[in-house]
């Protein structure tokens, strides 16, 4: 968010909304990649998301039906919430990401990819991650270049007036 956005409430609602719409758009993308995959894994839909909630709960997740299942729904679009108001601000800086969303969607997902299989899940699983799995490796990276460009695209343009 720019500083005249915050400044401006009547233009604090048009930039949430883009930043919601935006990490719903890339959130989406990822969890239809992540059920696929742990399905091709052996895990349910719940158990997928329930791995999510073990974030916070730890094997407790697993035991607590669509409750975890819920927690980890909210925590995967709280994570693509926050990967969407990330690229919002780099963008204010930089307007050309808006501009080639395509690109810079692309480029943002790789790095998205980084922090998530070279930081956040080598925190969450430090004996698994960060490691390289051949074609399934690729896969992932070419997810979250999906998350980027979906990310990228909704908020490609001009930053809206709020007047």
């Amino acid at each position: 968010m720019t500083v005249a956005t915050l400044a401006n409430p009547a233009g604090f609602r048009p930039a949430a909304a883009r930043i919601a719409a935006a990490g719903l758009a890339g959130g989406a993308l990822d969890l239809a990649y992540a059920t696929v995959v742990g399905a091709t894994a052996g895990r349910s839909f719940q158990q997928v998301w329930q791995g999510v909630a073990s974030g916070w709960l730890g094997k407790a997740a697993y035991g607590q039906g669509w409750t975890s299942t819920l927690l980890g729904l909210l925590t995967h679009f709280g994570i693509a919430g926050a990967m969407a108001g990330a690229f919002f601000l780099a963008a204010g800086r930089a307007p050309v990401l808006r501009r080639r969303p395509l690109l810079s969607g692309a480029i943002y997902g790789v790095g998205l990819y980084g922090v998530m299989y070279g930081l956040v899940l080598p925190l969450r699983w430090p004996g698994v991650f960060p490691r390289w799995d051949g074609v399934r490796s690729a896969a992932d990276i070419l997810a979250h270049v999906g998350v980027g460009v979906a990310i990228a695209f909704v908020l490609r343009g001009r930053e809206r007036s709020a007047g």
